[in-house]
């Protein structure tokens, strides 16, 4: 790519760009790389906002041996819609990040759909590569179903790939998902591109977190999901991309492939965002104003396909 093509970042990120140093991943230990991970996404809080209703840590055990699944629940008072619920997948490579770094955006989403929302603390490779994280993730997801009304999947980057792969194995067994919400995804093995090197996420990192979570497993479609083969099993989604972002074409080639399939999509894009921008939301008023429109968006799709007739999920 040349310069004249390199996408332009928003102007309120410049400063952060410009401090930013490329990191040699494999010389650092996955847990310091996850604490520095939780370090700055804190660099970018303000006072926790006020949610008026119950954010409880548990542990579900799912399966017939019980395996045992962290999740973070949010329970508003008075919800709006009983029995509708939307299961989140952090991001981080498979290998960062937690409930509690991706705390502000699903407690936003909670509080202003005033819906039921779980946050997956799935297993992080490399400890625990594929099909580990997926794994945890069906579980929960399975878990809701039990009881849900209406069932949605999400998820930024890693949780979006996630997303992806579960709401097209479910649909293949015969029990989908109403709905999925897929930001700034990572959903194919990635091919060396560092035409965008320098802009938060170097193919530097996509490589390691992909090898961290691949592990020996031979890529296929619930590893990499536009690997599958068309049509893709997806219910109505909703795909976001930034456009400073390596990871901007997967989420595009998913969506057109959903679209020329006539499934139900949306397609937001964010030209002059960074991959990873939910974490700065509180103090990147691009970012911000990002989130308003992300969120508004979360509901119309809720609204969209909670429409029809409640239906169990199994």
């Amino acid at each position: 790519m040349s310069g004249a093509d390199r996408p332009a970042p928003a102007a309120d990120l410049a400063l952060l760009l410009a401090e930013l140093d490329p990191t040699d991943r494999t010389a650092i230990s996955p847990g310091q790389q996850r604490a520095e991970y939780a370090g700055f996404v804190e660099m970018f809080r303000g006072e926790e906002p006020a949610f008026p209703g119950r954010v409880t840590d548990e542990v579900i055990e799912t399966g017939p041996d019980k395996h045992s699944v962290p999740v973070r629940r949010y329970r508003p008072d008075q919800e709006a819609h009983p029995g509708h619920v939307l299961v989140y997948f952090h991001g981080g490579g498979w290998v960062l990040g937690s409930a509690d770094t991706h705390d502000r955006f699903t407690r936003a989403i909670a509080d202003r759909l005033r819906l039921h929302v779980i946050s997956v603390n799935y297993r992080l490779a490399p400890e625990h590569p594929f099909p580990a994280a997926f794994d945890d993730c069906e579980r929960v997801v399975a878990h809701a179903a039990q009881d849900a009304t209406w069932l949605a999947v999400g998820g930024d980057s890693a949780g979006g790939n996630l997303a992806a792969a579960i709401s097209a194995h479910r649909a293949a067994g015969g029990n989908p998902v109403d709905a999925q919400i897929l930001i700034y995804p990572g959903l194919k093995v990635p091919n060396g591109d560092t035409s965008l090197d320098g802009l938060g996420l170097d193919s530097s990192d996509i490589d390691y977190f992909w090898s961290a979570y691949r592990g020996d497993h031979t890529p296929d479609a619930l590893l990499a999901p536009l690997l599958a083969r068309d049509p893709i099993a997806a219910p109505t989604t909703l795909v976001t991309t930034a456009g400073c972002d390596p990871l901007r074409p997967d989420g595009v080639e998913y969506a057109q492939r959903l679209i020329a399939a006539g499934i139900s999509t949306v397609y937001l894009p964010f030209p002059g965002l960074i991959h990873g921008w939910l974490e700065l939301a509180e103090q990147v008023p691009s970012a911000a104003r990002a989130r308003e429109t992300l969120l508004d968006a979360i509901g119309e799709l809720h609204r969209s396909t909670s429409a029809a007739q409640p239906r169990r999920l199994s």
